[in-house]
């Protein structure tokens, strides 16, 4: 038998070093890797069909990314049109063009790539995004700008969790014209983020050597991909980010299901979904983490007495809210933000350890002044509505009393007197809500809040209610009201929940 020989000369590199930690020993492998490749980020497109669309991605790339030393992964997925014969002749040295016969699911052709064919920094660029001017050195500023940060996405047209930015153009040339103009570096509009839509998404090499490649587990047929991955990175130690100084744009109607069967598509949503709760013990991908401060926040009182504000999230499951304040924050000139939080759920600690830099607490409700300092807080946001708690006022207490004076309080309460209530009163048993609350009128937590502090904002947090409800509604509301009275008692039916901002007193 022949011998198979490998040499691979290591001369002139080093090694990971005593004494060095977890992310400075990735990162000196990830530039040991580096060495054997040319170009310091590779972009990988990879495409199905959709001729028209994948040539307007790569040549928006090859106009709009300057400066930057990039190769081209160029990934055909089985097309039976000539996205093959169009990936071949495309103008650029630094290319790399891999063929797969037959489409037999999108993650596999990016099991033939292995992490030596990757420079310091992996974009995966979908065939349909079209980049902009400014777009990759942008996104590379935000992830080159703290060694924590490990993946960075833009934001876009056609994207769902809040990372959507509408900008109106009529032509390609105005669109272009309008993304320069929006594409200016500013680091006040990077947001830190608990799942991320994976939008011309830039990775550094370290993720891949601490996660393995490719980075998407194959138990997922396409649904909820993205969500698996951010967990993964977040939970990896990296921090996971929306540069929102950098606009893309996607060219995907995703919200009427554009190439997709509407059956098949809701049903892999709902698998995926379950998918999720499987492997993240019993997480839920959208309740645990879509519960957004962000519509909220420009009524938020600022506080600005030192460079660090410290904040305190209680019961805002996964920590959604506490990082909307965090990334407020930051808009507002406050450049850090530390932390903390408190549960009475052990499945969300996790996670909250990955971005609290303060204590992480599991614990039950009576037990969270013995928790924290008294008045150390800037900010206490507490998402769980107060009437939810077994002792409401003892709660209201115990959250200012862990507020510096003059701090804010963010509050909620349920609306006891909703839709759902009423109906239910009416004799539809089977209409409730899911967990018990008081039966407490707002205008009572009104008073409670008042002797603790000024509310400052109050919002309605609506249902999502179809067309036609709120008519219906109105309809059941005795005759004896007026058009007026029926429409404010319509309005505060269809509240789920108020928001209050308190400063304390």
């Amino acid at each position: 038998m022949a011998e198979k020989f490998i040499e691979i000369n290591t001369n002139g590199l080093q090694g990971p070093r005593v004494g060095d930690g977890l992310f400075e020993n990735r990162s000196a492998v990830a530039e040991q890797l580096r060495q054997t490749v040319s170009a310091e980020v590779t972009i990988i497109i990879q495409a199905y069909g959709r001729l028209e669309k994948t040539k307007r991605c790569v040549e928006s790339v090859l106009n709009y990314t300057n400066g930057i030393d990039y190769e081209l992964i160029l990934i055909d997925n089985g097309s039976t049109d000539d996205t093959l014969e169009y990936f071949r002749s495309i103008p650029w040295e630094k290319k790399t063009v891999l063929h797969v016969t037959q489409n037999i699911g999108a993650g596999y052709p990016s099991l033939m790539l292995g992490l030596g064919h990757f420079g310091q920094y992996v974009c995966i660029l979908g065939s349909d995004i079209i980049v902009t001017n400014n777009w990759l050195s942008n996104l590379l500023d935000c992830l080159r700008s703290d060694s924590k940060i490990g993946m960075v996405v833009p934001v876009s047209s056609n994207v769902s969790n809040l990372q959507e930015v509408e900008i109106p153009f009529k032509s390609y040339e105005e669109m272009q014209s309008a993304a320069k103009r929006f594409n200016q570096p500013d680091p006040k509009k990077w947001e830190e983020r608990l799942r991320l839509i994976t939008v011309a998404a830039v990775y550094r090499k370290e993720v891949f050597l601490s996660l393995g490649w490719p980075l998407s587990d194959s138990g997922f047929f396409h649904d909820f991909v993205d969500d698996d991955v951010s967990f993964a990175v977040r939970r990896a130690g990296y921090r996971t980010m929306v540069a929102g100084d950098t606009w893309v744009c996607h060219d995907h109607d995703f919200r009427h299901s554009e190439g997709k069967d509407p059956a098949e598509f809701e049903q892999s949503l709902k698998i995926g979904k379950d998918n999720f709760r499987e492997k993240y013990h019993g997480l839920d991908a959208w309740e645990d983490v879509n519960n957004f401060y962000i519509p909220y926040l420009d009524r938020l009182p600022y506080k600005r007495s030192a460079d660090v504000a410290w904040v305190l999230g209680v019961d805002v499951r996964c920590g959604t809210p506490i990082l909307d304040v965090k990334n407020w924050l930051r808009r507002c000139g406050t450049g850090q933000a530390e932390l903390s939080a408190f549960t009475q759920d052990a499945k969300y600690w996790l996670d909250l350890k990955t971005i609290c830099q303060g204590p992480v607490i599991c614990d039950r409700e009576e037990f969270l002044t013995d928790s924290f300092p008294r008045e150390y807080f800037d900010y206490v946001v507490a998402d769980r509505p107060v009437n939810r708690y077994h002792e409401p006022q003892k709660m209201l207490n115990d959250l200012f009393s862990l507020c510096k004076k003059g701090g804010v309080v963010l509050c909620k309460v349920q609306n006891a007197f909703s839709f759902r209530e009423y109906i239910h009163l009416l004799g539809q048993r089977d209409v409730c809500a899911e967990e018990f609350s008081y039966n407490i009128p707002f205008e009572a937590v009104q008073v409670a809040l008042n002797k603790l502090g000024t509310v400052k904002h109050v919002f309605g947090i609506p249902f999502v209610t179809p067309n036609g409800q709120k008519e219906l509604l109105e309809s059941l509301i005795p005759a004896a009201f007026s058009s007026a009275e029926k429409a404010d008692i319509v309005n505060r039916m269809c509240c789920q929940e108020f928001m209050l901002f308190v400063e304390k007193a």
